[in-house]
């Protein structure tokens, strides 16, 4: 499994939301509702998401044991 609390946690500390960087890469609103309930999104749109914040794929997703 995994989770994308990180970027979650990330855009909130910065005062920022799913919906603001929907807007500001270009994708989606299935895309930030996937980010939102933690369902699957293409690697592409994580790639695009670590380019524009300029953080680490570490930073998008975390892999869960369940």
């Amino acid at each position: 499994m995994f989770t994308f609390e990180p970027l979650r946690q990330y855009l909130d500390a910065r005062g920022r939301s799913i919906k603001w960087l929907m807007r500001e890469v270009g994708f989606s609103t299935n895309v930030a509702v996937a980010l939102n309930n933690d369902q699957p999104v293409k690697l592409e749109i994580i790639a695009d998401i670590c380019r524009y914040l300029n953080v680490p794929i570490e930073q998008v997703v975390k892999i869960t044991q369940d």
